[in-house]
């Protein structure tokens, strides 16, 4: 595979974030007015099980409008400080970042709004500087010259931030790697061109990514074989 720059989705990819989602996907319920219990929800929290698969263990059926509000509650709580408290670092990603910053041109591609916030998360765990650029709705907004990017339809949304990545980084999609933990992530950036490989600690199985035909890697570890 002759690859000149790979993208990264930060949350569930570089980053742990089965405590904190499952912080704010609380919150987000019981905004909704659903009385679950924190500890309710992290016992159902494990890799490869969606959002909805949780609520659903849960017993509980969201309505179309409920679903929707559901997404933007849990994405709010999810950015802030008390969330990120409850942030990790996947075991081995600061290391495999550093090791293939020097051959690569890395870029961190997230559906998160602000760039100075996400920015900011990435100095404290010390991996900033392994990235040549950071996209965010909010900068994919500016390079489509539209005022905003909502977060849904969620690969709709994607897509517009992947586009902003080729046309920014002016490199051939095929010549692209997108690492991500979601279907959702990457079926976008497949349609687009963009070679794709499934990481398996977030919220997408083995037997989904799979049925998309996108090959999947347990951890980042990993890479360096599909790289070499």
């Amino acid at each position: 595979m002759r690859v000149k720059a790979i993208l990264f989705d930060l949350d569930g990819t570089i980053f742990d974030i089965l405590e904190r989602d499952a912080f704010a996907r609380y919150k987000a319920l019981n905004e909704l007015g659903y009385n679950v219990s924190l500890d309710e929800i992290r016992k159902r929290y494990r890799y490869g099980k969606g959002h909805t698969d949780i609520v659903a263990e849960l017993g509980i059926k969201l309505t179309e409008r409920e679903e929707e509000e559901y997404a933007k509650a849990g994405f709010a709580y999810f950015t802030t400080r008390e969330a990120f408290s409850l942030t990790k670092i996947h075991d081995g990603a600061y290391d495999v970042l550093s090791t293939l910053c020097k051959r690569y041109r890395l870029v961190i591609v997230t559906s998160r709004n602000a760039v100075s916030s996400t920015n900011e998360e990435l100095e404290i765990f010390g991996i900033r500087k392994f990235f040549t650029l950071i996209v965010t709705r909010e900068s994919a907004a500016r390079y489509h010259g539209v005022k905003e990017i909502s977060l849904l339809p969620f690969q709709e949304q994607r897509k517009k931030l992947y586009e902003s990545v080729i046309g920014l980084m002016k490199i051939d999609p095929k010549d692209m790697l997108c690492v991500g933990d979601s279907l959702s992530e990457l079926q976008p950036a497949k349609e687009l061109g963009i070679n794709t490989i499934g990481v398996l600690t977030g919220f997408s199985s083995k037997e989904d990514m799979e049925k998309a035909s996108i090959p999947t890697i347990s951890n980042l570890n990993q890479l360096f074989k599909i790289l070499s």
